[in-house]
């Protein structure tokens, strides 16, 4: 990796384990989101402080659709609906719903049973060393508990960066399968899998004797008149939406054994004509197997999973989504039965964020209890702490100047409103926080949002004294600070300062918090890379400059905006 590299690149992928609540420098909409909100507004979000890319938002609503395109730093919309052919994206693991709708009709022929292993399906075609393998069911593999890795051992020496699916074909795949060795026998606990998919894929491929391309078309764009919704673009290239990695153009992603996990391209007309299928359950077009497809099969995350189709809220008010996403593109599909609603929301560049916008709608349509403004049965120190989820990550609780915070790893915090004994709110976000208590202290937490669920368990460690700085003295750090050639290129940092808290962009790599470090005046670190910023100050008091500590000290001074 070449040295820039190394400094730089440690900024690019940063997890957040809970992205539903990863607000770290938000864009502020006037109102509550909801599916009555004007489709551009929802685009404007998704694509926040991005200045390349398109948003494109569709609503179904009152029988109705309504729709957006948004260009990237452009108040107004792009085009008006209807104005022209509208621009295809790329909807990544969206196309996951697509396979498990294939895998829905196959079992509703009975062609295919859930419980069917793959030792049976592929049996004379692939060799398994591990029976744990062989003994994965279809059923596992649709529902992310099949234990399968997110991706093959050998994925990262299959093709180029750009491109990384480009040459991953199917006898690589099997070989793949057979080699694989599993740390337990299947089910386990759900856990993503990109493999997973495309095994599938490539199962219900090889049964038909065709592409999994030409089955989508066969058995579900064409009889719903989805003409824009393709795996390979052929003459329909020139709309494709250009992608970006924030500043950074993009190349499309092709896939071949990958194909069912995340290669088809679409617009918002076409996936809102799905939505409606969909929605119309076993008596529309889809007949029985849409209804299938939307079953509950497992959980996952804060829900449960049905045919690859994450499912959150009461059996009486389910609501349905998928996110997808590659290089240069991110992607929310949803739709909400007990109402007929239905959400499309594409964007052309990898960082832009379109969960918010799902994230918001969700919330609005599971509301939490609102704030009662009841004090909370105990004092507010005695719920600060470290609480592990059951998701995996950990949520850290810190009571400041009478107000009770909460954050995910690398994601800043937010209060808390009181609503009740024990219990929290965040209206906006939709998050409900419910204590619970061992000898008479705050020993766990159950949070809702969305209509989903997650359970928090306290750990032994203390929480920081500090979650925000009075407002002033944030701003006094924020600016944009240069170190002039660093390894062959400028090092540039734009710090940010909301809410009493920093977030800081490094070059073309997302926004991210820090956090102050304790006893360290001017001191703050990252959270998820070995870094520290420290800031320094002239004889005046002002911020001048900064050192980021990674792999070396790096000077930056501050620079005219």
């Amino acid at each position: 990796m070449p040295a820039r590299r190394r400094v730089f690149g440690v900024f690019r992928r940063v997890s957040v384990w809970l992205a539903g609540l990863a607000v770290v420098a938000p864009v502020a909409w006037a109102q509550p989101l909801s599916l009555a909100s004007d489709p551009a507004v929802m685009a404007r979000v998704a694509l926040g402080e991005l200045r390349h890319g398109q948003a494109a938002a569709g609503v179904w609503r009152d029988g109705k659709a309504a729709q957006a395109l948004v260009s990237a730093g452009d108040p107004v919309p792009a085009a008006e609906p209807g104005a022209g052919a509208p621009p295809l994206f790329e909807i990544g693991s969206i196309s996951k719903v697509f396979t498990g709708l294939l895998l829905a009709q196959a079992v509703e022929r009975g062609d295919l049973r859930l419980d069917d292993r793959l030792g049976d399906v592929l049996a004379g075609k692939v060799a398994f060393s591990s029976p744990a393998v062989a003994s994965i069911t279809l059923r596992q593999l649709v529902t992310h508990s099949s234990c399968l890795p997110r991706l093959p051992p050998d994925f990262r020496e299959a093709g180029p960066p750009e491109s990384p699916y480009r040459r991953y074909d199917r006898p690589r795949m099997w070989a793949a399968l057979a080699s694989l060795q599993l740390a337990q026998a299947p089910p386990c606990k759900a856990r993503y899998s990109n493999l997973g998919f495309g095994v599938l894929g490539e199962i219900l491929s090889e049964r038909s004797g065709k592409p999994w391309s030409e089955l989508v078309r066969e058995s579900i764009t064409t009889p719903l008149g989805m003409t824009d919704t393709v795996q390979h673009l052929g003459e329909q290239a020139p709309r494709l939406a250009p992608g970006f990695d924030g500043r950074q153009p993009t190349t499309p992603w092709d896939m071949l054994a990958f194909a069912g996990a995340g290669a088809l391209r679409s617009t918002v007309p076409d996936l809102l004509r799905f939505s409606r299928a969909v929605l119309a359950g076993r008596n529309g077009p889809l007949g029985p197997a849409a209804e299938r497809m939307l079953t509950p099969l497992g959980r996952i995350d804060m829900g449960e999973i049905g045919y690859g189709v994450w499912i959150r809220g009461p059996k009486e008010r389910r609501s349905y989504f998928h996110e997808g996403w590659t290089s240069g593109y991110r992607s929310v599909w949803m739709v909400l039965p007990a109402t007929q609603e239905a959400l499309v929301l594409l964007t052309s560049n990898g960082q832009a964020q379109p969960w918010r916008v799902r994230n918001a709608i969700a919330g609005s349509y599971y509301p939490v209890v609102e704030p009662s403004g009841a004090p909370a049965a105990l004092p507010l120190p005695a719920y600060a702490g470290l609480y592990r989820s059951s998701l995996g990550g950990t949520i850290t609780v810190v009571a400041q100047d009478g107000v009770l915070y909460r954050r995910p790893v690398n994601v800043a915090y937010r209060p808390l409103s009181p609503a009740g004994p024990d219990r929290f709110v965040d209206r906006e976000q939709g998050l409900g926080y419910e204590f619970t208590r061992k000898d008479g202290q705050p020993a766990a937490a159950t949070v809702t949002q969305g209509g989903g669920e997650q359970t928090l368990t306290r750990i032994d460690a203390h929480a920081p004294a500090l979650a925000v700085l009075p407002d002033a003295v944030a701003a006094g750090y924020a600016g944009r600070f240069m170190a002039p050639r660093v390894f062959g290129a400028d090092l540039v940092l734009d710090v940010r300062a909301s809410d009493g808290q920093l977030a800081v962009q490094s070059g073309n790599f997302p926004r991210v918090p820090v956090f102050p470090v304790p006893g360290r005046a001017d001191r703050f670190a990252y959270e998820v890379v070995k870094a520290e910023l420290q800031f320094e100050r002239d004889a005046g008091g002002r911020v001048v400059a900064l050192v980021l500590h990674q792999n070396g000290e790096h000077r930056a001074e501050r620079v005219a905006d």
